[in-house]
C-alpha cells in the first residue's frame, strides 16, 4: 500500500507555552528548546497531553528519550493538514470519518525524524455533542495516549519506519498488539481503564452507542 504524505501548516508552539505555564522543577526539561519533542497548537490537545504528561510517568519518560534524538511528534486537527499519495497526485483534505491518524514523515531512506498525529476535533465534538466533558477528556486522553505513545512514539525511538509499532491484525487479540499494548500502560497509570477491544470499543463513545 503507498505510502500517504502529510503537508502540515501549522504555528507550532510547545506544548508549556499553549497551556500558558511557566517553567518549574516539575515542568518538561524541554519547555523552551528550540526543537522540543512534542509540539502542539489547539489547546484542547494541549490541556489532554498536558494530563498525560502529569499523570503517566512513562509518558514522561518516553518524551524525554525522544528529546535526545531531536526528533519530534507534531500534533494538529485536520485543519492543519493536507494528504497526498506518494506516488503523486492532488493533495486532499483529511478525511472527516477518521477519528485519529499518527502518520510518519520518511525520507527516500525510510528514516524518521517527525511523526504527525491528527486528531479530528470536528468529529469529536459530533459525536460528544451530548456527552459529559468528563467523558470527552477522558476519551481524549485514551486517544493521545494510543496514537503518540502507542504509534508515534517507536518510530521517533528507532528513527525509521521500521520501528512500527501496529494495530491489531485480523483474528489477532486486541490486547496482543504492540500499540494497544502500549496504550494500555498509559491507560493503566492514568486509571483509564485496559483496552480489550477493536475499533472505538474501549472508549466512552463506543458504550453509549451501544446501550
Amino acid at each position: 500500500m503507498p505510502r500517504r504524505v502529510f503537508r502540515i501548516g501549522i504555528a507550532a508552539v510547545t506544548l508549556a507555552v499553549a497551556m500558558g505555564t511557566a517553567l518549574s522543577a516539575s515542568g518538561p526539561r524541554w519547555t523552551w528548546l528550540n526543537r522540543p519533542p512534542l509540539i502542539v497548537e489547539h489547546p484542547v490537545l494541549a490541556a489532554s497531553l498536558a494530563r498525560l504528561y502529569s499523570g503517566s510517568p512513562r509518558w514522561r519518560d518516553a518524551l524525554d528519550a525522544v528529546l535526545n534524538t531531536g526528533r519530534r511528534v507534531v500534533v494538529v486537527t485536520p485543519d492543519k493538514v493536507r494528504v497526498r499519495d506518494e506516488r503523486g497526485g492532488a493533495e486532499t483534505p483529511f478525511d472527516p470519518d477518521v477519528l485519529a491518524e499518527a502518520q510518519p514523515i520518511a525520507d527516500d531512506w525510510s528514516r524518521v525524524d517527525t511523526v504527525v498525529v491528527v486528531i479530528n476535533l470536528p468529529l469529536l465534538d459530533t459525536l460528544y455533542s451530548d456527552a459529559t466533558a468528563a467523558d470527552l477528556a477522558a476519551d481524549l486522553d485514551r486517544i493521545l495516549a494510543h496514537e503518540v505513545y502507542g504509534h508515534a512514539i517507536p518510530y521517533l525511538l528507532a528513527g525509521h519506519l521500521s520501528g512500527k509499532c501496529a494495530d491489531p491484525l485480523p483474528k489477532q487479540r486486541a490486547t496482543d498488539a504492540c500499540a494497544i499494548k502500549r496504550e494500555n500502560e498509559i491507560r493503566g497509570e492514568l486509571r483509564l481503564g485496559e483496552r480489550r477491544g477493536h475499533g472505538l470499543d474501549g472508549l466512552t463513545i463506543a458504550r453509549r452507542f451501544r446501550y
